[in-house]
């Protein structure tokens, strides 16, 4: 598995309108920017909370020791941007665009357990779960259904817990320990989706 870009982003006000023509803004940390790609390999310091300059609003689902980081693949982009086309919008996301800290390629949610392992150099990461779809990755998605289409396509990428701490730079291959017991991120993913759709009834 490859890293190609690694993406922060502050807490901002992610500024929306409600169906019925409100202007509405909440604070969220899903804005993030590339600050490291195979172009430009900067070297980013990772702590246990997470890469510097990088922040998460609610710590109730984002951020903490066990979802520090924010794992995704980067073909799942090509999706997305074909979703937004067939609503007239804008298809050049830059990575970070979905929320995620760590862009890849080689591995996706069919390949990757819960309790597997990188290695980037000295980093050391574990997954811990499959990212979950909220209202705010409808609206940083420009559209409602966004959320729906992330569950029935299973494309959610994986949240890491930081075993090892220090620099990690795009371009860095990663060495994959797996968990051969653990369910697959797409296994995790579908049950905790489903049962969260059963819990509403």
């Amino acid at each position: 598995m490859k890293l190609i870009a690694i993406c922060t982003g502050l807490v901002a006000p992610l500024v929306y309108r409600t169906a019925s023509g409100a202007i509405k803004t909440e604070a969220s940390g899903i804005k993030k920017q590339p600050v490291s790609t195979e172009e430009n390999a900067v070297p980013i310091e990772l702590k246990k909370l997470g890469l510097e300059g990088d922040e998460q609003c609610n710590l109730s689902v984002h951020g903490g020791l066990d979802k520090a980081v924010y794992m995704m693949p980067a073909k799942h982009y090509a999706f997305w941007q074909a979703r937004r086309e067939e609503k007239g919008l804008d298809t050049a996301l830059p990575w970070g665009f979905l929320g995620e800290n760590l862009v890849v390629e080689g591995l996706d949610e069919t390949q990757v357990r819960i309790g597997d392992e990188f290695e980037f150099g000295s980093v050391r990461l574990r997954v811990t779960d499959p990212r979950e779809p909220c209202h705010k990755f409808a609206i940083r998605m420009g559209f409602g259904a966004a959320p729906k289409q992330m569950i029935q396509q299973g494309n959610c990428g994986w949240y890491l817990r930081v075993l090892q701490t220090g620099h990690i730079q795009a371009g860095e291959v990663a060495k994959h320990f797996s968990n051969p017991q653990g369910k697959t991120v797409l296994e995790s993913f579908r049950y905790k989706t489903h049962k969260g759709q059963m819990d509403l009834l």
